[in-house]
């Protein structure tokens, strides 16, 4: 018999994660896009996901609406019900974005990798690699100035210290919206690469388009590539992997109740990042 009592194996700090996880570009229905963003805050708030970055396009001009935006014209239903867009709600903050002439992005950190206890703080460090990048462009980005009180019906009719505009003619270029939950931090953001339908813009806000970024085709082909490798510099990451997600990762996103403040069960999102 051995009298020996076994050694208790000492217990190691977590280490912070190695790599960041990106997604494929995916061009799905917006609720599909809005669906997939929300479970991966949930995914990473439960632990299961490290950083994740994702680029996507629409598949037909979209229009979300902020989380907490439930006051908005009504022609935006009519326009929604006559096929000229689709209207949907985005799991984080702001207001209503007009998508499908632009590169839409969604970022996904554990709070511990966020710097900043104010929400300008968070958007600066959040925005960061991104005025690294226009700036190697020849694009020199810098926050707005307007007061973060004042109501618009979306957000490129003012620019917040949540915003980047051109530091040379003061345009809008990039919006921002972000949703915190307890362990997890959610970034959306639209580049307005192109000019907009101005008729549907008119049809939608009643004034025209903003102008999109002044890039050459030959940058447009590099920018996901340099925006992900300046994401993992800012975030001291070394290596970066691919995930697709599987059949059982959008069954779980159907089961995804979407009520605020509601979490996904540890086992549930384990078993979705599995599939």
């Amino acid at each position: 018999m051995d009298h020996h009592r076994r050694r208790p194996v000492p217990r190691t700090a977590v280490s912070p994660p190695a790599e960041l996880v990106v997604l494929p570009e995916l061009v799905l229905q917006g609720t599909w896009q809005m669906t997939l963003d929300h479970w991966l805050l949930k995914a990473v708030d439960a632990g299961v996901l490290g950083p994740v970055l994702r680029f996507y396009h629409w598949p037909w001009p979209c229009l979300s609406l902020g989380r907490h935006q439930y006051a908005y014209p009504a022609r935006w239903d009519a326009l929604d019900h006559q096929g000229h867009l689709e209207l949907v709600r985005r799991p984080s903050g702001g207001s209503a974005v007009l998508h499908g002439s632009g590169l839409t992005y969604a970022m996904v950190l554990p709070v511990t990798m966020v710097s900043g206890r104010t929400g300008v703080e968070r958007y600066r460090f959040c925005c960061r690699w991104l005025q690294h990048v226009f700036a190697r462009l020849g694009h020199p980005l810098v926050f707005g100035r307007d007061s973060a009180g004042l109501t618009g019906s979306h957000c490129f009719d003012r620019s917040t210290a949540a915003d980047l505009v051109g530091a040379r003619d003061g345009k809008k270029r990039i919006g921002s919206a972000q949703r915190r939950s307890r362990r997890a931090l959610l970034q959306h953001g639209e580049m307005v690469l192109r000019p907009a339908s101005s008729a549907l813009w008119q049809q939608v806000f009643g004034q025209g388009a903003p102008p999109g970024l002044p890039l050459h085709p030959s940058e447009l082909h590099n920018l996901q590539q340099l925006l992900r490798q300046a994401l993992m510099q800012q975030l001291g990451l070394d290596h970066w992997r691919c995930w697709q997600p599987g059949p059982e990762t959008w069954t779980a996103m159907t089961r995804l109740p979407m009520e605020p403040g509601s979490a996904v069960p540890q086992e549930e999102a384990t078993m979705a990042v599995s599939g």
